[in-house]
């Protein structure tokens, strides 16, 4: 007993209260803690300027600058928002555009690197890798193998 309640009425007290103190945003399926609600649009300007240009690679100081939230909010929403970090969201975007240029052109795997924001085709195959769990040049002859078949 907790001052009279019982223990499961008191439990579900709590509970009501820790979920009063989350959000429901429209467009977004899960419940926000943390994040101000003023916060929302600063958070959704900084995903629009990396969805605007994956490959340029914006330090996040910067992109919460020009969002103008402080970082640690815009870390922070970013990834109640979206369940992602920025950094990792702008990885995604630009290994998925590598994915299509792998499919869609000839390049060589050392232009698209490049072309999605890479300084090093290592760099880009250990990412491809992780993400996929196919190296970039596996990935392409696969592709070709289909093609042919």
């Amino acid at each position: 007993m907790l001052d009279g309640w019982p223990l499961s009425s008191a439990f579900l007290y709590i509970s009501n209260l820790i979920a009063m103190r989350k959000k429901r945003i429209l467009g977004y399926a899960h419940p926000i803690e943390r994040t101000k609600l003023y916060d929302v649009p600063a958070i959704e300007l900084a995903k629009s300027f990396i969805d605007k240009d994956p490959v340029h690679h914006i330090q996040i100081p910067v992109l919460a600058d020009r969002a103008g939230i402080n970082e640690f909010k815009l870390k922070q929403g970013f990834r109640e928002l979206f369940q992602i970090s920025p950094y990792q969201y702008r990885l995604q975007l630009c290994l998925k555009k590598a994915k299509e240029l792998l499919e869609q052109t000839d390049d060589t795997i050392d232009q698209i690197a490049s072309k999605v924001g890479f300084d090093t085709y290592n760099g880009f195959s250990t990412a491809f890798k992780k993400a996929f769990h196919i190296p970039p040049t596996k990935y392409r002859n696969r592709q070709e193998e289909v093609m042919i078949n």
